[in-house]
């Protein structure tokens, strides 16, 4: 396999790219070629200070069969090596390749980058690694020369739960408890409110506004207000306006008396449904809008034929009282040995 470096994102690859991800084993929002690239652009939101694009694209035949989004860049006085996408806002990253080629990629990958460009780095990062990728499986059954250590590391939990038929068959797989709770909860904004609205934003001329008031009521949470600089604040408009002219978009607000009370930024593959983010309306909470707006979500993910509603990373307790259970994230470290 023959292995070509890219130093930069020229769209003239786009085309492949997508293409390519739509066979991989791994085929997430955030390997899209457009995501990556405005990940790039904005160092994920001011997460990075500096870097270099090091994209390895894999080619048999002149085909495009493999891509490792990479970037060099220095941390903790080290030169590193790590996924285009790390680590906080990306929550899924990997190499893009089919599962038929996935080794012969992975061999060709780091014979690169051990034995052509060993002076390039110090430690090489591959974060975020769902515990089905197969670049985690290809490490675990691999050894590696004597002057480099592996280390393998349970990262994070990413909740999910596999949607039913339907609404009641959902409600019926919760504890009893969180059951009557949903159920309460629905019937208290659906009674006592003077109304009410759940509503996909649906108009592209609509999209600044809304996303505008996603971001303050993302501030409401004091953690998130620190993490919405404005660095960051202009990265995640762009990443609506992305994922709008990609139709993976899915921005839902519920409406109470006339307040927009809570929002679900969510990515949406006609397969899985992602939950990227939310925001919650403090002062409404009588109402539990938060909860209310993910039964709704739900109950439409079950109506239109989805088939995972995935909450992705972190361990809040809300997402297993909504019927989730653990799968993990990991992370790959290669680093050199110190030779005496």
């Amino acid at each position: 396999m023959e292995i070509k470096v890219q130093h930069s994102f020229h769209d003239d690859l786009q085309p492949a790219w997508d293409a390519l991800l739509q066979t991989s084993a791994v085929n997430v929002p955030f390997l899209k070629y457009g995501y990556l690239k405005l990940w790039w652009y904005s160092l994920g939101g001011g997460e990075w200070e500096n870097g270099e694009p090091y994209i390895l694209l894999g080619y048999e035949q002149e085909k495009l069969v493999g891509i490792a989004p990479l970037f060099r860049t220095v941390h903790d006085g080290k030169a590193l090596l790590t996924f285009i996408g790390s680590k906080e806002i990306s929550d899924y990253l990997d190499l893009i390749v089919s599962v038929a080629l996935a080794d012969s990629f992975c061999e060709a990958v780091i014979h690169h980058l051990m034995d052509e460009v060993p002076d390039l780095w110090d430690q090489i990062d591959f974060t975020n690694l769902h515990f089905t990728s197969l670049l985690l499986h290809f490490f675990q059954n691999t050894s590696l020369s004597k002057n480099v250590s592996c280390t393998i590391e349970k990262d994070q939990p990413a909740p999910y739960f596999i949607l039913p038929g339907s609404w009641d068959t959902y409600l019926e797989s919760l504890d009893k408890k969180q059951r009557h709770e949903i159920r309460r909860k629905v019937r208290r904004v659906e009674q006592e409110s003077e109304n009410y609205r759940f509503f996909f934003v649906t108009d592209e001329k609509d999209l600044q506004k809304s996303g505008e008031v996603f971001l303050d009521l993302m501030q409401d949470d004091p953690a998130k207000k620190i993490f919405l600089t404005p660095a960051m604040r202009t990265h995640m408009q762009s990443l609506f306006s992305w994922g709008f002219s990609q139709g993976i978009l899915k921005l839902c607000f519920l409406e109470i008396n006339g307040i927009l009370s809570a929002g679900y930024l969510c990515f949406d593959d006609q397969k899985t449904i992602y939950i990227y983010n939310s925001g919650i309306h403090s002062e409404l909470q009588h109402f539990s809008p938060g909860w209310v707006l993910l039964s709704y979500l739900i109950q439409w993910a079950i109506e239109n034929s989805r088939i995972v509603f995935d909450f992705m990373r972190g361990n809040e307790s809300y997402k297993y009282k909504f019927g989730a259970v653990d799968s993990f994230i990991y992370k790959i470290s290669l680093s050199k040995k110190k030779t005496s």
